[in-house]
């Protein structure tokens, strides 16, 4: 499989998995089970995402994110685990998830068409996340792997969705470091890259406006930026990591075969009810670059 075959069916999966799986961060019926623990957005978010780790600490929990302020995930992880326990907010996590994406498929005017696609695109996509190396620097991934599957239809589907997102994820981290940059300057690429308003996704992520115009700064004595936009060098340094992630899912994408197109038409009218239903705030198809 060629570069240019590779890139897209790798943007394409990421793209159709990524609000199935990532509704659990919006969904109501997540976020009322880590309230039931007593934890609000931040604790809740960092622990339940976090404990396919383990009972890990913030510090580890913040590695394997990559992207966030260590000392907002450590006190979140900290607060999380001085209430509660990574089987206790992984059940919560799991059976929230699961709710939510019952909900938006039952509520779907595609339900049928949803519902007889779930064992066929599971199927798929377990296939394709088994492909994937057994570790290697991915630590999402292989905590993911340790889980196992719910063993309903739309639990299913939704792990098999997170193992494929995570691996990307993982592989994403391993890219941008081997590129030189940092987490600040690695989400400051991503608002280009994405066309965001600079300075707005990477506040998400906690860090202070001085830590953001430092990180803008380095990236300006690289080269990489000029005012507020890419270079040159940066345009094409950040094409370069979004290849390079894109060849480490290749096991992935190989795995699939001449069942992707299968998949990616199982997985549109699941993807596009979480859209609809407003359970993930963008498409990603529209934000994706050649």
């Amino acid at each position: 499989m060629d570069d240019d075959l590779l890139r897209r069916r790798a943007r394409t999966l990421r793209d159709l998995v990524e609000p199935i799986c990532a509704n659990v961060y919006f969904a109501p019926e997540a976020h009322n089970r880590y309230a039931a623990l007593g934890l609000s957005y931040a604790p809740g978010y960092f622990a339940s995402r976090g404990a396919c780790l383990g009972q890990a600490p913030g510090e580890v929990v913040a590695a394997a994110f990559g992207v966030f302020k260590p000392a907002a995930v450590v006190a979140a992880v900290d607060e999380a685990w001085s209430r509660t326990d990574a089987p206790t907010i992984l059940a919560a996590r799991e059976t929230g998830a699961v709710a939510s994406l019952e909900r938006i498929f039952g509520d779907d005017p595609r339900v049928e068409q949803i519902r007889a696609g779930l064992d066929r695109a599971t199927e798929l996509l377990a296939r394709a996340a088994a492909a994937a190396p057994p570790g290697e620097g991915r630590a999402l991934y292989s905590g993911l792997t340790s889980l196992g599957y719910p063993g309903s239809a739309v639990g299913d589907l939704w792990r098999a969705c997170d193992l494929v997102r995570e691996h990307r994820g993982d592989s994403h981290i391993i890219a941008w470091v081997g590129h030189g940059l940092d987490p600040v300057q690695a989400t400051l690429t991503t608002e280009l890259w994405w066309r965001l308003p600079l300075r707005s996704y990477v506040r998400t992520r906690y860090w202070t406006d001085d830590e953001i115009e430092a990180a803008l700064g380095r990236l300006r004595v690289r080269g990489l930026v000029e005012g507020d936009t890419f270079t040159e060098a940066g345009e094409r340094l950040r094409s370069d990591i979004e290849l390079s992630t894109d060849r480490q899912e290749r096991p992935i994408v190989e795995a699939l075969g001449d069942g992707a197109d299968e998949l990616f038409a199982l997985l549109t009218p699941m993807t596009d009810a979480v859209l609809d239903a407003k359970g993930y705030p963008a498409d990603p198809r529209r934000m994706t670059r050649p």
